[in-house]
């Protein structure tokens, strides 16, 4: 049965009807040129993707879309250009083809696959005459600081050495045969993680829209235990809380892991730490926090660090309110440090944690129940 959108507005109202498009390219066009429409926190990716490359020439072939995250993570983007279950296994199967040719690239040579891109006609306008991967990502408007930039290479270095790309097959429908590929793919592959994104197109009267949702994935089990069945390049809670060599601090960061766990919130791990999130009423992860081993930083995160990127939180409606307020209870703890990049949050590192553990927790538990209360 089609979906329906009602949009209300001064002007009236406009009923949506979900409509096959008239071919799968005009809805690859929607995408590559509205990338923001992928559901970049539901492939576990905080904030916004960075289009690297459109229609990008590799060994094998032209990649519809190659992507960045702030993190440092590869996403490799394939449409699917008819209903055929053949035709989803070629789209597979040109997937693994890209990763495997920017599988063991040395930063440089992605680099000069970025350039190929900045130089065509195909790169986004705000990125003309850009000359490299830093100036692409000096424009996307991240707010990268000197270590942050030098994080996010670490990680593309790691990615490209290990082959732990991110996987998305992009159309309008997939088959029950073909979630089950994919979660074969994501129980048996050591690297790398798959996803089948759903790309709809709804149309009313006097306007269309269009959405796009994760409708396979990898399963919660194994983004917990070490997501995308990659053991050798994720954490989990046991690995992390071993890195931390002082007791104390151990001790305090496994009593707020334990509250995260009894108040539902979710923990997906990274090679190095993970993030804290809260799923929102219409399904969409939002990341409230960040831990963090010693060392470890991500766009500001370092040790514990709560409060919200506000990228993130624009794309998730009903709760800004909810986690404004959550981050100013939590820069009121004392002893709270602010983030010094583009997130709201607060950091409680090894000698501020131990003493104010309880406020953290008792943060974390008001946080739950005013969101609940507020969306009802």
């Amino acid at each position: 049965m089609p979906r329906r959108v009602l949009l209300q507005g001064e002007s009236g109202t406009v009923d949506l009807v979900e409509t096959p498009a008239p071919n799968e390219h005009h809805l690859q066009e929607v995408i590559k040129a509205n990338p923001q429409l992928i559901p970049a926190e539901d492939l576990g990716i905080d904030g916004d993707l960075l289009v690297v490359g459109r229609e990008t020439t590799l060994a094998s072939g032209s990649i519809d879309l190659l992507c960045v995250s702030r993190a440092g993570e590869i996403v490799l983007v394939e449409f699917k250009t008819g209903p055929q279950n053949p035709d989803f296994r070629a789209a597979l199967a040109q997937l693994l083809d890209y990763g495997s040719d920017l599988w063991r690239l040395g930063l440089a040579e992605f680099d000069a696959i970025v350039q190929r891109y900045v130089r065509s006609e195909r790169v986004s306008a705000e990125f003309r005459g850009a000359n490299d991967l830093d100036e692409i990502v000096a424009r996307g408007n991240w707010a990268l600081g000197d270590e942050d930039r030098d994080l996010f290479r670490s990680r593309i270095a790691e990615v490209l050495a290990t082959g732990d790309f991110v996987y998305v097959v992009a159309s309008q429908r997939f088959t029950e045969a073909m979630r089950s590929t994919l979660e074969y793919l994501n129980a048996t592959m050591r690297y790398g993680q798959f996803f089948l994104v759903e790309v709809v197109q709804l149309v009313g009267s006097s306007m269309s829209a269009h959405a796009a949702q994760v409708v396979a994935r990898p399963s919660r089990k194994s983004s917990a235990a070490s997501p995308g069945g990659s053991s050798a390049a994720r954490t989990n809670e046991a690995d992390f809380l071993a890195e931390l060599p002082d007791e104390r601090f151990r001790e305090a960061m496994g009593q707020v892991l334990d509250a995260c766990s009894t108040l539902g919130l979710l923990m997906v791990w990274r090679s190095r730490g993970a993030s804290i999130r809260f799923t929102t009423p219409d399904g969409r992860p939002l990341s409230i926090g960040w831990a963090l081993p010693p060392g470890g930083q991500w766009n500001g995160a370092r040790d514990l660090t709560l409060g919200f990127d506000p990228a993130s939180s624009k794309v998730t409606p009903g709760v800004e309110e909810s986690v404004r307020r959550f981050a100013e209870a939590v820069g009121a703890i004392p002893g709270a440090i602010r983030a010094t990049s583009g997130i709201v949050a607060y950091r409680f590192d090894v000698n501020t944690l131990p003493n104010v553990v309880a406020e953290v927790v008792r943060c974390l538990e008001d946080f739950v129940a005013d969101s609940q209360t507020r969306l009802g």
